[in-house]
Parts: structure tokens; sequence; C-alpha cells
């Protein structure tokens, strides 16, 4: 009984590691300093993985750059019913919503369907809209990224870290997309009733995130994923995180970037199931984030104290462009 004692408690213990390099659960992460065009810390970068809803940051640009009426009113459909992963909606067939609603609803939840019916109302239709959102990522340097469908379910959306900081960069320009994406709560009155909808972001809810755009994805191919831009001390940063087995490990991903972008000497402390595993599992985990590579020294060096991006947002749905120099 006393060993059996051991054993849980030793699963049940924290793991530790030192905050000189951090390490990463996710499969691909890249870290991008926005004021200076800099890339900070990156891990497999460049390799091609589905990248889940993170696709709807795509979808809500395309939609906005059409310029329809945000006040129309679209129904959903028996189209919009996820016949592939068979995910659930509270948003039943035959609801009828203003444009603008929709698109708060898929960024700030995730909500399929509603990602779903506004590709519907796009002039052309669900195929033109894909065909756009095709194009507009040639246009933003995406060079490893191609959509399937609207609301990433489909496991033929793929990308990178590296081209998902350049969507993420593009989208934080459009004010409706960085205010529905780091909105923590949301009522929305559906025919007779009122749904209360959340974020799938955690940490939008967390006032020491300065969050300017945050989006979540998940299946089971992409596994867990994100991306933020965050104000930081030295200036607005781009967190994306590919690839996380866990919400924990995606979690604790965000933690340990932001302790060691502070030069934290703290230790970091990991999710306890991954310290459950065997010590062969971590010896591995210490592997993978020796190709982690670090470019710290000019951020932490840098007078950009207390710094935000600057206001080149316009109020409709298209800007002029600067692409990340990320390449």
């Amino acid at each position: 009984m006393k060993k059996l004692a051991g054993v849980l408690l030793l699963a049940s213990a924290p793991l530790v590691t030192s905050a000189g390099t951090p390490l990463l659960y996710s499969h691909s992460a890249l870290v991008y300093d926005v004021g200076r065009s800099e890339v900070l810390l990156e891990k497999n970068p460049d390799e091609v993985r589905p990248v889940a809803s993170l696709t709807k940051l795509m979808t809500a640009m395309v939609v906005l750059d059409e310029a329809q009426a945000l006040g129309e009113t679209l129904t959903i459909d028996n189209a919009d019913i996820d016949r592939l992963k068979h995910t659930s909606s509270r948003i039943p067939v035959g609801a009828a919503l203003e444009r603008e609603e929709m698109l708060r609803l898929a960024l700030m939840s995730s909500e399929n369907r509603a990602a779903s019916a506004l590709s519907r109302a796009f002039p052309g239709g669900q195929p033109a809209f894909i065909r756009e959102m095709n194009h507009k990522a040639r246009e933003l340097h995406m060079a490893n990224t191609h959509f399937d469908d609207p609301t990433g379910l489909s496991p033929d959306n793929f990308s990178t870290a590296r081209d998902v900081v350049k969507m993420a960069d593009a989208a934080s320009h459009y004010p409706l997309i960085g205010a529905f994406t780091t909105l923590p709560r949301y009522e929305e009155a559906i025919g007779s009733r009122t749904r209360f909808y959340r974020n799938t972001d955690p940490i939008v809810d967390q006032p020491d995130w300065d969050l300017q755009l945050a989006k979540t994805g998940y299946t089971d191919e992409a596994e867990r994923c994100i991306v933020v831009e965050t104000n930081m001390p030295n200036g607005p940063l781009i967190i994306a995180l590919l690839g996380a087995r866990s919400s924990r490990a995606r979690s604790a991903d965000l933690v340990a970037i932001r302790r060691w972008l502070n030069g934290d000497d703290t230790p970091v402390v990991m999710p306890g199931l991954y310290y459950a595993g065997t010590q062969h599992h971590h010896h591995r985990m210490l592997a993978q984030s020796h190709r982690v590579k670090v470019t710290l020294a000019a951020y932490r060096a840098g007078s950009l104290s207390s710094a935000h991006r600057p206001n080149g947002k316009h109020p409709g749905g298209t800007r002029p462009h600067r692409t990340p120099v990320i390449g």
C-alpha cells in the first residue's frame, strides 16, 4: 500500500524544468516580434500540419473583404450540418441570425455551422468562398497552406506555424476579428431562447494577458492548436502553437514562453499528466526542446516598453497589407 501511494504521488507531481530554454510540448511553434519583424523562437516552424479552427481567421477575413452587409440575415440549413466529424452545434437548423452575429459566434465560440453559413452566403456560394480563401493565402505568402473548407473540420486544411503567424498578423488588422476573438462570453438570442456562449480560448479571461487576437483549434488530426497576439512589455508578439497533445500541454507552452520572454528564472511547471509517463518519454521531450531555435537578446534589450502595435487598422474589412518578414 505504501508503495502504491508513492507511485500515485509521483504521478500527480508537476514536472519542473528550468526556464533557460522553454520545453515545448507542441509539435510546432513560432514566436514573432511584430514591431521588429523578427522570429524569437521556433520549433518545426515549416512542418505542414492540419490547423483545425484556426482556419476561421481566414474565413472571417474573406467575409469582411467582400464587404457584405453585416446586418443581413442568414439562415442555418441542412448544408451547414457537420457530416464529416459529426460535431454538435448549439445553433439549430432554421435559426436566422445577422451576418455579424454569425461571424461573432464562428470566431469566439468556434461555431462550425455559423462559419458554414457565412461561406454559403458568399457570391458564388461555398466553392467560390473556398477558392477566395486560398487566393488570399497566396496573397499573404502563406506558401505551405491550403484550405478545403471554411470551418477547419477537414484534415485537408493544413498550414505551418510560420504561415499561421502570417495569417494572424493580417487578421489582427480587422477590428471585428480582434474584438470577437477576445470576447470572453456572449449571450445570443436564437429563436425564443437565449443561449450563453463562452470563448474557446481559456486565457481571454486572464487579466495578465493583454490579448489583441486569440483563436484555438482542435481536431483529432490537428490536436490542440492556438494562435494569439499579445502586448508584452517590449511590444506586440504573435505566438503560434500547433499539435499539442492536450489543452493542459498547450496552456503550459503559453506559460513557458511568457516566462521565458520575461526572463523569469523561476521554474516552469509543466502538466502533471506528462510526468506520469515513462522516464524515456521525458528524455524524448527534452531532446525535442534542443531543436528550438532562439533569438532573444534583441527583444530583451529593446526600448519598446509598453509599446503597442501602431494603429494601422481600417474600419472595413480591407487594408494595405504588410507581410511579416519571417521567411
